[in-house]
């Protein structure tokens, strides 16, 4: 089977698709429970496209262009949870085409084949996660645009405004999601390997890599957002308080196959025949682009598996060289079917019932099936982290992220903290408050206009505006 996608004729593409289709659509058609994060985003879309203003009037840090396309599928699809699975499948099967068209244009191996795109593409059906339209997922795809515009400097002379373009594209990616502006690093590497004129082609890259930031800036000045933009977003995503959204022993389960592929392949590559200098460059950028990667997943306050997706290009390019290596076909054959059927279990292992035999607990990150609440199309607040109850209401006030609420809430004894929460609340007043942090007591104490308005209904955490 690996023999016949070492060809780039277009029946093996043909093929390969319906494969990475064959694998997921059956589980998005029938739906897996929503989870807390694609919630989150839903309702940052929601919030847009009423009119309100990232980060001034919406409290969270998703990155500018993450929430422009949250917004985009709210107008077209509304709470959606298919809509935003249907588009995640699309963005992994563009990055995987992207990826191999990338490699084999480049001649970046002794011959042209689909088995980087294969790869990526089984590998990136591992897990339901991997279906969760994250800002992570969305910026993994300007670093594979990327990559073709920092790696032809020698190639092609001169032209070294393609430098710049492959800079726009990581600013990009990190308008996405801010973390990804440590592949910054790979940029400069990429110089390193292949330009001439160091220090004129990094500060072209950094140029590139700037220009979008400084767009946004000027538009954040002009709507007086710039405060809130530095605070949310800019400067929230590097405390380094590592946290796993599942236990870390479940990451391990789930991550093993790809762990595997992966040592298999860099054994693979250590072996390797001598080959034409770019090859060898572009290998050790591949290196740093996987250390690039790693520091990014085990440097951020929320380790899931969906984390993991920015390790699939480097997996994908070292796996080829496993795949293409002298051993006997049997067992190159073998290693992938072991890896698939361990693919399909995993994916489809709570469709099937098998999360107790493995031993794997998804329920940190899954919402509840029926989501018993006692207020129903109503607007709400939620103090806490409890935004299951989201589900069948919508949510008021900037207040989306309890943890960036803390800004506010965390500082009742500050004035400015409770001047803010006034203004926000004088300009929307949910319906209902459900007080899951038991903070009403001290805001009725300590803002009584706004919070004594509220009683409590015959749930003691739910609280109705009078």
């Amino acid at each position: 089977m690996i023999s016949y996608f070492r060809s780039i004729l277009p029946s093996r593409l043909v093929l390969l698709i319906l494969l990475f289709l064959g694998i997921q659509l059956p589980l998005v058609l029938l739906g897996v429970r929503a989870t807390a994060p694609e919630l989150l985003h839903m309702l940052v879309g929601e919030r847009l496209a009423e009119g309100f203003s990232m980060y001034r009037d919406i409290h969270d840090n998703t990155a500018p262009i993450s929430a422009l396309v949250f917004w985009v599928l709210d107008v077209a699809a509304g709470r959606s949870f298919m809509a935003y699975r249907l588009t995640a499948v699309g963005l992994l099967l563009l990055q995987a085409l992207l990826l191999n068209s990338t490699l084999n244009r480049h001649n970046v191996y002794g011959t042209k084949n689909y088995l980087p795109a294969l790869l990526y593409l089984v590998l990136g059906s591992l897990s339901f996660e991997f279906n969760m339209l994250t800002p992570l997922l969305i910026g993994n795809t300007f670093l594979i645009l990327s990559l073709p515009y920092i790696i032809t400097l020698s190639r092609e002379g001169f032209d070294n405004n393609r430098l710049f373009v492959g800079g726009f594209m990581l600013g990009l990616a990190a308008m996405c999601y801010l973390p990804l502006a440590v592949f910054l690093l790979v940029g400069i590497f990429a110089v390193i390997f292949f330009a001439s004129n160091t220090f004129r082609s990094t500060m072209l890259m950094l140029c590139g890599f700037a220009f979008p930031y400084a767009v946004l800036m000027t538009f954040y000045l002009y709507t007086n957002t710039t405060q809130e933009f530095l605070e949310l977003h800019l400067l929230r995503p590097w405390q380094l308080q590592v946290a796993f959204l599942r236990p870390p022993a479940d990451v391990a389960k789930l991550m093993i196959i790809p762990a595997a592929i992966l040592l298999l392949s860099l054994l693979s590559s250590a072996s390797l025949p001598q080959r034409l200098v770019f090859q060898v460059k572009f290998q050790q950028l591949m290196w740093v682009w996987l250390v690039a990667s790693l520091l990014v997943i085990f440097t951020r306050d929320e380790i899931s598996v969906a984390t993991f997706v920015i390790v699939l290009p480097p997996i994908a390019y070292f796996g080829e060289f496993f795949f293409t290596s002298n051993r006997k076909g049997w067992i190159l054959n073998t290693v992938f079917l072991v890896m698939l059927a361990g693919v399909l279990v995993l994916r489809y292992r709570l469709v099937l019932g098998l999360n107790p035999y493995l031993m794997m607990d998804d329920s940190p990150l899954l919402l509840p099936e029926q989501v018993e609440v006692p207020v129903q199309n109503a607007t709400i607040l939620v103090l806490g982290n409890d935004i299951s109850y989201y589900m069948q209401n919508k949510p008021v006030t900037p207040y989306l992220n309890w943890q960036l609420a803390q800004r506010h809430f965390g500082r009742l004894n500050e004035y400015q903290a409770l001047f803010q929460l006034h203004e926000n609340f004088r300009h929307e007043m949910p319906q209902y408050l459900v007080d899951k942090a038991g903070m009403m007591p001290e805001l009725n104490y300590k803002l009584p206009d706004v919070f004594g308005r509220y009683q409590q209904t015959d749930d003691p955490t739910v609280y109705k505006l009078k």
